[in-house]
Protein backbone atom coordinates (compact mmCIF):
# COMPACT_ATOMS: atom_id res chain seq x y z
CA UNK A 1 0.00 0.00 0.00
CA UNK A 2 2.85 2.37 0.80
CA UNK A 3 4.50 1.47 -2.50
CA UNK A 4 1.31 2.36 -4.38
CA UNK A 5 1.06 5.68 -2.50
CA UNK A 6 4.64 6.59 -3.38
CA UNK A 7 4.05 5.72 -7.03
CA UNK A 8 0.88 7.79 -7.00
CA UNK A 9 2.70 10.80 -5.52
CA UNK A 10 5.46 10.46 -8.12
CA UNK A 11 2.88 10.23 -10.92
CA UNK A 12 1.09 13.33 -9.62
CA UNK A 13 4.27 15.40 -9.54
CA UNK A 14 5.39 14.02 -12.90
CA UNK A 15 2.01 14.90 -14.39
CA UNK A 16 2.30 18.47 -13.10
CA UNK A 17 5.85 18.83 -14.44
CA UNK A 18 4.87 17.43 -17.84
CA UNK A 19 1.87 19.75 -18.08
CA UNK A 20 3.88 22.81 -17.14
CA UNK A 21 7.01 22.13 -19.20
CA UNK A 22 6.60 19.54 -21.96
CA UNK A 23 3.04 20.23 -23.14
CA UNK A 24 3.93 23.45 -24.95
CA UNK A 25 6.85 21.74 -26.71
CA UNK A 26 4.76 18.94 -28.23
CA UNK A 27 2.07 21.20 -29.66
CA UNK A 28 0.41 20.32 -32.95
CA UNK A 29 -0.76 23.35 -34.90
CA UNK A 30 0.12 25.56 -31.91
CA UNK A 31 -2.31 23.56 -29.75
CA UNK A 32 -0.77 21.85 -26.75
CA UNK A 33 -2.39 18.73 -25.31
CA UNK A 34 -3.70 18.75 -21.78
CA UNK A 35 -1.41 16.08 -20.37
CA UNK A 36 -2.89 16.45 -16.90
CA UNK A 37 -6.41 15.56 -18.02
CA UNK A 38 -5.08 12.67 -20.09
CA UNK A 39 -3.29 11.21 -17.06
CA UNK A 40 -6.33 11.91 -14.86
CA UNK A 41 -8.46 9.86 -17.25
CA UNK A 42 -6.04 6.95 -16.92
CA UNK A 43 -6.08 7.25 -13.14
CA UNK A 44 -9.89 7.42 -13.10
CA UNK A 45 -10.27 4.08 -14.81
CA UNK A 46 -7.19 2.32 -13.44
CA UNK A 47 -7.24 3.42 -9.79
CA UNK A 48 -10.69 4.86 -9.07
CA UNK A 49 -12.44 8.02 -7.99
CA UNK A 50 -10.56 8.68 -4.73
CA UNK A 51 -7.21 8.77 -6.48
CA UNK A 52 -8.71 10.89 -9.25
CA UNK A 53 -10.00 13.44 -6.76
CA UNK A 54 -6.71 13.80 -4.89
CA UNK A 55 -4.68 13.99 -8.08
CA UNK A 56 -6.98 16.52 -9.76
CA UNK A 57 -7.06 18.81 -6.73
CA UNK A 58 -3.28 18.62 -6.34
CA UNK A 59 -2.55 19.30 -10.00
CA UNK A 60 -5.14 22.07 -10.16
CA UNK A 61 -3.70 23.67 -7.04
CA UNK A 62 -0.10 23.45 -8.29
CA UNK A 63 -1.01 24.85 -11.70
CA UNK A 64 -2.97 27.66 -10.07
CA UNK A 65 -0.04 28.60 -7.85
CA UNK A 66 2.77 28.22 -10.36
CA UNK A 67 1.15 29.03 -13.71
CA UNK A 68 -1.85 31.27 -13.06
CA UNK A 69 -3.73 32.04 -16.25
CA UNK A 70 -7.17 33.05 -15.02
CA UNK A 71 -8.21 33.47 -11.42
CA UNK A 72 -9.03 30.05 -9.92
CA UNK A 73 -9.76 28.44 -13.30
CA UNK A 74 -7.30 25.55 -12.87
CA UNK A 75 -8.22 25.03 -9.24
CA UNK A 76 -11.88 24.66 -10.16
CA UNK A 77 -11.83 23.11 -13.62
CA UNK A 78 -9.41 20.22 -13.10
CA UNK A 79 -11.36 18.58 -10.25
CA UNK A 80 -14.73 19.27 -11.88
CA UNK A 81 -13.77 17.87 -15.29
CA UNK A 82 -11.97 14.89 -13.85
CA UNK A 83 -14.69 13.95 -11.37
CA UNK A 84 -17.56 14.32 -13.85
CA UNK A 85 -15.87 11.94 -16.25
CA UNK A 86 -14.80 9.64 -13.41
CA UNK A 87 -18.42 9.32 -12.30
CA UNK A 88 -19.34 8.05 -15.73
CA UNK A 89 -16.35 5.88 -16.59
CA UNK A 90 -14.71 4.53 -13.44
CA UNK A 91 -15.42 0.93 -12.45
CA UNK A 92 -18.90 0.27 -11.18
CA UNK A 93 -19.17 -1.34 -7.79
CA UNK A 94 -20.46 -4.87 -7.46
CA UNK A 95 -23.59 -3.51 -5.80
CA UNK A 96 -24.29 -1.17 -8.73
CA UNK A 97 -23.72 -3.99 -11.22
CA UNK A 98 -26.12 -6.24 -9.32
CA UNK A 99 -28.75 -3.48 -9.20
CA UNK A 100 -28.49 -3.09 -12.97
CA UNK A 101 -28.82 -6.84 -13.49
CA UNK A 102 -31.95 -7.04 -11.33
CA UNK A 103 -33.54 -4.24 -13.36
CA UNK A 104 -32.95 -6.24 -16.54
CA UNK A 105 -30.08 -4.13 -17.88
CA UNK A 106 -26.81 -5.57 -19.18
CA UNK A 107 -24.98 -4.71 -15.95
CA UNK A 108 -21.35 -4.57 -16.98
CA UNK A 109 -18.42 -2.28 -17.57
CA UNK A 110 -17.04 -1.36 -20.97
CA UNK A 111 -13.45 -2.50 -21.59
CA UNK A 112 -11.03 -0.44 -19.51
CA UNK A 113 -8.94 0.74 -22.45
CA UNK A 114 -12.02 2.11 -24.20
CA UNK A 115 -13.32 3.74 -21.00
CA UNK A 116 -9.99 5.54 -20.57
CA UNK A 117 -10.20 7.21 -23.95
CA UNK A 118 -13.88 8.07 -23.43
CA UNK A 119 -13.09 9.47 -19.98
CA UNK A 120 -10.40 11.73 -21.46
CA UNK A 121 -12.78 12.74 -24.25
CA UNK A 122 -15.46 13.85 -21.79
CA UNK A 123 -12.97 15.62 -19.49
CA UNK A 124 -11.28 17.65 -22.19
CA UNK A 125 -14.59 18.43 -23.90
CA UNK A 126 -15.93 19.97 -20.68
CA UNK A 127 -12.64 21.81 -20.18
CA UNK A 128 -12.63 23.25 -23.70
CA UNK A 129 -16.35 24.14 -23.55
CA UNK A 130 -15.79 26.15 -20.37
CA UNK A 131 -12.78 27.87 -21.92
CA UNK A 132 -14.79 28.78 -25.04
CA UNK A 133 -17.61 30.04 -22.85
CA UNK A 134 -15.16 32.16 -20.86
CA UNK A 135 -13.75 33.64 -24.08
CA UNK A 136 -17.24 34.40 -25.35
CA UNK A 137 -18.35 36.00 -22.08
CA UNK A 138 -15.31 38.29 -22.19
CA UNK A 139 -16.73 39.82 -25.37
CA UNK A 140 -14.55 38.08 -27.92
CA UNK A 141 -16.41 36.91 -31.00
CA UNK A 142 -15.79 33.18 -31.50
CA UNK A 143 -14.81 32.15 -34.99
CA UNK A 144 -13.83 28.93 -36.73
CA UNK A 145 -10.26 29.19 -35.44
CA UNK A 146 -11.42 28.97 -31.82
CA UNK A 147 -13.52 25.90 -32.52
CA UNK A 148 -10.78 24.30 -34.60
CA UNK A 149 -8.22 24.73 -31.82
CA UNK A 150 -10.68 23.28 -29.30
CA UNK A 151 -11.30 20.24 -31.51
CA UNK A 152 -7.56 19.68 -32.02
CA UNK A 153 -7.07 19.86 -28.26
CA UNK A 154 -9.91 17.38 -27.67
CA UNK A 155 -8.63 14.81 -30.14
CA UNK A 156 -4.96 15.28 -29.22
CA UNK A 157 -5.60 14.87 -25.50
CA UNK A 158 -7.84 11.83 -26.04
CA UNK A 159 -5.21 10.18 -28.24
CA UNK A 160 -2.54 10.96 -25.66
CA UNK A 161 -4.65 9.30 -22.95
CA UNK A 162 -4.99 6.26 -25.19
CA UNK A 163 -1.21 6.02 -25.45
CA UNK A 164 -0.32 6.90 -21.85
CA UNK A 165 -2.69 4.35 -20.33
CA UNK A 166 -0.45 1.39 -21.16
CA UNK A 167 2.73 2.48 -19.32
CA UNK A 168 0.79 3.93 -16.37
CA UNK A 169 -1.34 0.81 -15.93
CA UNK A 170 1.79 -1.36 -16.22
CA UNK A 171 3.65 0.77 -13.65
CA UNK A 172 0.83 0.37 -11.13
CA UNK A 173 0.65 -3.37 -11.76
CA UNK A 174 -2.87 -3.41 -13.17
CA UNK A 175 -1.97 -6.02 -15.76
CA UNK A 176 -0.62 -8.38 -13.10
CA UNK A 177 -3.87 -8.50 -11.11
CA UNK A 178 -5.61 -11.84 -11.06
CA UNK A 179 -9.11 -12.03 -12.47
CA UNK A 180 -11.93 -12.59 -10.02
CA UNK A 181 -13.82 -15.84 -10.40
Amino acid sequence: MVKKGIRFAILTLLCYFLQSTVASNIAIGNVAPNIALAVLAVVSVALGRKYTFFMSVTIGYLLEIMLPSLNYINLILFPVCAMLSALAFSDKSERKLEEERTMGKHGGNLPAHLRTVLCALVSITIFEAVNLLYIYLNGIHLDGGHYQRALISIFYTSALAGLLQFPIRWWFGIYRLKKAR
